[in-house]
């Protein structure tokens, strides 16, 4: 039998800079250092990051039920009741029955969330604007172009 993994193409670390555990270990660090960063700009700091992502999907229509919620935070349902009644008691969401099944509720942003999420977008777009700006412009120009793989990573299950 052959061995798969042998038969595989390894691109040497001087085209693939992501080959050593040590180049995926430092992008993992950078990542998570200027996630950690931009959710400090938050305004006011008043939900935490999954507070905030919640918020954000019932803002882009993609989960408008507690269930889907949960699924798509990864969180299970007792734990997304209690963030759901947070960002309820800010005035941030709002509930009505669900047409079709009376167990479930259907949550949709308030206008003061509308707010928020958008006053904090600029608050967190404003920051990384001025810091991309601090870099040279060819550190610029390779941010740019790790822009898609950056976004196909962060899609991926």
């Amino acid at each position: 039998m052959r061995d798969v993994r042998a038969s595989r193409t390894v691109p040497s670390s001087a085209t693939d800079p992501t080959r050593s555990d040590d180049d995926v270990a430092r992008i993992r660090r950078a990542v998570l250092v200027l996630a950690r960063r931009l959710r400090q700009q938050a305004s006011g700091d008043t939900l935490s990051a999954t507070e905030m992502s919640v918020l954000g999907r019932i803002l882009r229509g993609e989960a408008n039920t507690p269930g889907r919620l949960a699924r798509a935070e990864h969180v299970q349902p007792p734990s997304m009741t209690k963030v759901l009644e947070r960002v309820e008691q800010l005035g941030f969401i709002g509930r009505r029955p669900h047409p079709d099944d009376g167990r479930q509720q259907l949550l949709s942003i308030t206008a003061q969330g509308t707010e928020f999420i958008e006053r904090t977008r600029e608050q967190r777009t404003r920051w990384l604007s001025e810091h991309i700006e601090a870099l040279s412009a060819a550190e610029r120009t390779a941010l740019g172009r790790a822009v898609d793989a950056l976004e196909k990573l962060a899609d991926l299950p």
